[in-house]
């Protein structure tokens, strides 16, 4: 699966999708985000020589006292939070910089961000995480959640995997726990980069089934693909030489760098499990989790557009299986996806060449 590149963090296009697309309010968050602003704000102190050089000396961050985040009937996805909201959709490739080309005019370019910078946003966006966490744990302990928790840790197989469904489902961005646990169910590491671990191949399916279900319905929006912080203007937000900064609010770096994690995880999962299942050797070709894992691929790939080119180099991968009964169903789900998707015809031919 590639990084957020120009590819990646574009809205893409897509293929006939059918079904409607969520719709967002900006008037149901234009007082969270007032009230978001008057709360922090990054400060930042630099010393610099070049304006393509940013040394940081000094940055500070005054925790915030009250959530930045809340799930409504009106934006029950934490994508649909902030939306309408400056600078909250904002990529590299959406705010193009004026350079002055041959003949006097102005050249569009795009502008990246250096990994110091990245890495010093990305550390901050972690503590204004943190904040965010502790200070949902505080004000939320009633007696129904203390159930469900309990249930995770010690009910039945099932059981448990339900509960962390509906822990998750309950609050994503506050219980990102709950996904982690269900994807070391499923055998896939939840550190950044680790390995796929060893699991029970019933535990895992019926993790898999879980994650399934939370990343397309709950999790990953049907609309964009996922966008890394790398990707973000975030240049915008130090002064240069010739620029001002900007000032960036403590609610959509979160937002910003939670995403980024999401779109981690689920690469994840698609590469240490569905990937992992898919490549199984030719003894086991047979497996009907291996047919399982298929459908899921193709599930994914017909409405989600994150990961779509990781999906379908496994789909189209599987069609010249060994395995005649894995050929024919990975035959037989690319048609139902090209049903959903007409517009994928080309590139299913060219991945299939």
């Amino acid at each position: 699966m590639a990084d957020a590149n120009g590819k990646n963090a574009k809205a893409p296009r897509r293929r006939g999708i059918k079904g409607k697309e969520h719709k967002t309010s900006a008037h149901s968050h234009a007082h969270a985000h007032a009230h978001a602003h008057s709360h922090a704000h990054t400060h930042v102190k630099e010393s610099h020589h070049s304006s393509s050089d940013i040394v940081v000396d000094v940055l500070s961050y005054k925790p915030h006292k009250t959530l930045l985040i809340h799930l409504t009937e009106q934006t029950p996805t934490w994508y649909e939070c902030g939306r309408g909201t400056a600078s909250r959709d904002d990529t590299v490739f959406s705010i193009k910089s004026s350079s002055s080309g041959k003949g006097g005019g102005d050249k569009k370019t795009t502008r990246t961000n250096p990994p110091a910078l990245v890495a010093k946003y990305r550390k901050l966006a972690d503590s204004i995480y943190q904040q965010e966490v502790t200070l949902f744990r505080v004000n939320s302990s009633s007696k129904d959640e203390q159930w469900v928790e309990n249930t995770m840790k010690r009910g039945t197989l099932k059981d448990r995997i339900a509960a962390m469904s509906v822990v998750l489902s309950s609050s994503p961005v506050h219980k990102l726990y709950a996904l982690d646990m269900l994807l070391n169910l499923a055998g896939v590491s939840t550190i950044d980069g680790g390995h796929s671990s060893q699991t029970n191949e019933r535990v895992s399916s019926m993790a898999s089934e879980a994650l399934t279900d939370l990343f397309s319905s709950t999790l990953l929006p049907n609309h964009r693909k996922l966008v890394g912080l790398e990707a973000r203007p975030l240049y915008l937000y130090e002064e240069t030489q010739n620029e001002t900064k900007r000032s960036i609010s403590p609610r959509i770096l979160l937002l910003w760098r939670y995403e980024e994690i999401i779109k981690n995880k689920y690469a994840a999962f698609l590469s240490q499990y569905l990937g992992k299942t898919l490549n199984q050797t030719a003894a086991s070709a047979e497996s009907l989790t291996k047919l399982q894992a298929l459908r899921t691929a193709c599930s994914l790939l017909k409405g989600i557009p994150e990961g779509e080119q990781q999906l379908l180099s496994l789909v189209v991968n599987k069609v010249g299986d060994p395995s005649k009964k894995m050929a024919a169903a990975a035959g037989h789900e690319l048609r139902k996806v090209l049903e959903v998707h007409p517009n994928m015809t080309n590139t299913i031919a060219r991945e299939v060449s």
